[in-house]
């Protein structure tokens, strides 16, 4: 797939400005519009100005690259529908840790660049396939949710034709009146041929109107038909996030909510922070005990956050003490579900949340 280097816009990220500024020098000769963000207070505000196809995080650690990536997913709403991808530089000692985050779609690709770059070609390479592959997703067959809004638009505009259909016809019936109310009036005089001629011609050309109408009708509604049979196959099902380490467990809550919801899993922070990236939940199922960061912390940062405060999180726990229930009240968590849970009543919660 073609892509033209000089269209894209890359952004580098750094806490340190003359990284920034050497890694910018090293793209300008291929890219004409590289930008640079070295403000960490300015961070949102940089990314949304300048609108970046290409981030580059040109920190000197992984650390620091990921609380970026975090910081524009907690406080951008702009920055989580914005397409992009990410492209971390790094040491050598560093290569295991980040081609491990890379695998788990942390981030999308990584260059070996410090202390000093082993191929001057591989950043820009880098990028160029990070924007290919933007290009690439913007091709994708259309989703679930894009067919139902595609089919209820059609039943829409189906809808707008036959009432515009129906006011014209209403318009013919009352010229024919008003034909016949002059025809009336002026009655069958032979002092009048002229009008009657005139009235007569008038009422012929209206015949084909009303026609028209009725088999324009007749071709659309098979096509009106069709889109609403569609509409009532591909049903638009919300996501919701279960966030849960242990596999098995994560199983049976996928197959519980199975078909009302399309559930999508993470087994921890990091993997919660990636679907975040690409979808907003109607929900959020949060297990208390995860690796790293638990679920209380966890749902914290979410309510925390300007873009994800108002996504309804329930927390999954085996133990409902006392000290959990107030933990997680405290930080904004909406319900409890204990396991083993009732399918069910889990609905029920969930539905009760998201409403």
């Amino acid at each position: 797939m073609n892509v033209a280097p000089r269209r894209i816009t890359v952004l580098v990220v750094s806490d340190r400005g003359a990284d920034a500024a050497h890694v910018r020098d090293a793209l300008t000769d291929e890219i004409t519009r590289v930008e640079v963000s070295t403000n960490g207070e300015r961070a949102v505000a940089d990314f949304e100005k300048f609108r970046p196809d290409v981030v580059v995080l040109a920190y000197d650690s992984i650390d620091k690259s990921q609380q970026y990536c975090l910081g524009l997913l907690r406080f951008s709403k702009f920055a989580q529908s914005h397409p992009h991808c990410y492209i971390v530089l790094c040491a050598a000692a560093d290569l295991n840790a980040v081609f491990a985050l890379c695998k788990k779609d942390y981030f999308d690709d990584y260059v070996l660049y410090w202390p000093q770059p082993h191929d001057g070609h591989r950043l820009f390479m880098a990028v160029r396939n990070a924007a290919r592959a933007l290009l690439a997703a913007q091709h994708l067959d259309p989703s679930r949710e894009e067919l139902v809004a595609h089919a209820r638009s059609a039943q829409a505009l189906g809808a707008v034709v036959d009432r515009r259909i129906d006011e014209g016809l209403g318009h013919v019936a009352a010229m024919h009146a008003s034909l016949a109310d002059v025809e009336r009036e002026v009655g069958a005089a032979s002092e009048h041929p002229r009008v009657q001629r005139a009235i007569a011609a008038s009422r012929e050309n209206l015949t084909p109107m009303a026609a028209w109408a009725a088999g324009f009708r007749s071709e659309i509604v098979p096509h009106v038909a069709d889109a609403a049979l569609l509409a009532s196959k591909v049903v638009s099902r919300r996501v919701v996030f279960v966030v849960e380490d242990d596999a098995f467990a994560a199983k049976l809550i996928a197959k519980a909510l199975d078909p009302a919801f399309s559930v999508r899993i993470a087994p921890e922070a990091q993997a919660l922070f990636e679907l975040l990236r690409g979808t907003m939940p109607a929900a959020i199922l949060m297990d208390i005990h995860l690796p790293g960061m638990d679920g209380v912390a966890l749902t914290q940062w979410l309510k925390a956050s300007p873009t994800f405060s108002q996504i309804p999180v329930l927390m999954l726990t085996g133990e409902a003490t006392r000290e959990s229930i107030e933990r997680s009240k405290a930080v904004g968590a909406a319900d409890f579900i204990v396991k083993p849970f009732n399918r069910d009543a889990l609905l029920a919660k969930l539905n009760r949340v998201i409403a």
